[in-house]
């Protein structure tokens, strides 16, 4: 699970700034918070912000972050890292960016962070806390110099000179086979991160769940029809067809057509509908391919299911950018409330999302700890604060009865773009 995530100079993040899934000491939905030795952590976060506030960059350092910890070990020397700082002053081009991470793998609290350049690792560290323990050092990097507690992380000894100036000493350890290593790459493997409004690279994942009736298949055909999307069941069939016959069929059947990139078969994605007499009784099906029939967000929410409910089953985190692109604000809020429900989320996992949907500001659903602002300062860098933290001219926090979406848009909490005068 995360606890949190840390990040400076990347994009429109001058400063060091800290986003928590940590629970606040309030009162409402404790039901949904989910307790971890001492730590009390969140199920769901929702990010607003105007266009350009930095909801993005967030979630794109988080995928940056977790994109450099798994590829690591396929650079060559030399090699450029996906440096991006802030580009608004004269200094933060020659300093390095800063990701930290905490979170729980395994019972145990680990806390992960490195500082790089265009070129270079400039700092590395892992630190662990078992519940109830102090947290102890597993290795501490500055550029070439790397010291290992060999009590703690035996794995990495006799490797510090293995690791190239852009390599991360923690992903080199995991290739070679060490434990807490690879528990922690585990974690980051655990972590996705979707764009709402492009569904490639998870749909694939969501096709496979249905043709091979993985885990989480009986739920999202239970969700499905809660939502009353107009069908009746979706299906995967897979669909034998020639590699010659494909490439000289019309354009018309190769759109009916998809290949599951995870597999390598070809499958069609079916939506089942009821057909009806003349007086409105159902007198047997019909199928159809999902996008012959289906509305855009439909294709969404069924091209979505699969990572939601493999987060759900498996403990994960899911990360989201515009979650609430083409759907309907009611098919959002009940995403949101399969994670705030202990029974449908009995396993720890935790959704993550940016939206402008302000239907979601509601606290008879989600807390005051849950909702975070994404806004930009005089010279353009982003802030970040929860609703929880905020307070007023008066210095006075929100309370829980307010009215949080006319509040937000009227400007209270800042965070939204100001038009005109």
């Amino acid at each position: 699970m995360l606890v949190n995530f840390t990040v400076k100079n990347y994009r429109s993040f001058k400063q060091e700034r800290t986003f928590s899934m940590e629970a606040g000491s309030i009162k409402e939905h404790k039901e949904s918070v989910i307790n971890k030795g001492k730590l009390s952590l969140l199920p769901l976060a929702v990010f607003y912000g105007a266009n350009s506030g930095g909801k993005s960059n967030l979630i794109q350092a988080i995928s940056t972050m977790r994109y450099m910890v798994r590829r690591s070990v396929q650079l060559n020397e030399g090699d450029e890292l996906p440096y991006d700082p802030f580009a608004l002053d004269k200094v933060s081009d020659s300093q390095p960016t800063l990701f930290e991470i905490q979170f729980i793998k395994d019972e145990v609290l680990y806390r992960y962070g490195f500082e790089y350049t265009r070129k270079e690792i400039v700092s590395e560290w892992l630190y662990e806390k078992q519940f109830g323990e102090k947290e102890y050092e597993l290795f501490v990097r500055s550029r070439d110099l790397i010291d290992v507690s060999p009590k703690r992380f035996p794995e990495g000894e006799g490797k510090e000179d293995l690791t190239n100036s852009n390599r991360l000493f923690l992903s080199l350890v995991a290739q070679l086979k060490g434990e807490k290593s690879n528990s922690v790459m585990g974690w980051f493997r655990q972590c996705n991160v979707l764009s709402g409004i492009d569904s490639e690279g998870y749909e694939a994942f969501t096709l496979k769940m249905f043709l091979e009736h993985l885990n989480g298949v009986d739920e999202a055909q239970e969700f499905f029809k809660t939502m009353q999307l107009g069908f009746t069941r979706f299906s995967v069939k897979k669909v034998d067809i020639p590699k010659d016959a494909l490439n000289s069929a019309p354009e018309s059947i190769k759109s009916q057509i998809e290949k599951d990139l995870t597999t390598g078969n070809f499958v069609e994605p079916i939506t089942t509908h009821n057909v009806y007499d003349e007086n409105g009784f159902v007198v047997g099906e019909r199928n159809f391919h999902k996008n012959q029939m289906e509305s855009e967000g439909t294709k969404k929410v069924i091209e979505m299911s699969g990572p939601i409910f493999d987060t759900l089953n498996e403990g994960k985190t899911l990360i989201v950018d515009e979650l609430d692109a083409k759907l309907h604000p009611l098919l959002t809020r009940n995403i949101v409330l399969l994670f705030m429900d202990p029974e449908k989320n009995q396993h720890g996992a935790q959704l993550i999302f940016a939206t402008h949907d302000t239907n979601l500001l509601d606290l008879e659903i989600i807390r005051r700890d849950q909702i975070w602002f994404a806004e930009k300062d005089k010279v353009e860098a982003t802030d970040l604060y929860s609703l929880v933290e905020f307070k007023d001219e008066d210095g006075k926090k929100v309370r829980n009865d307010r009215d949080i979406k006319r509040d937000y848009i009227r400007g209270r909490y800042g965070a939204i773009p100001f038009i005109g005068k």
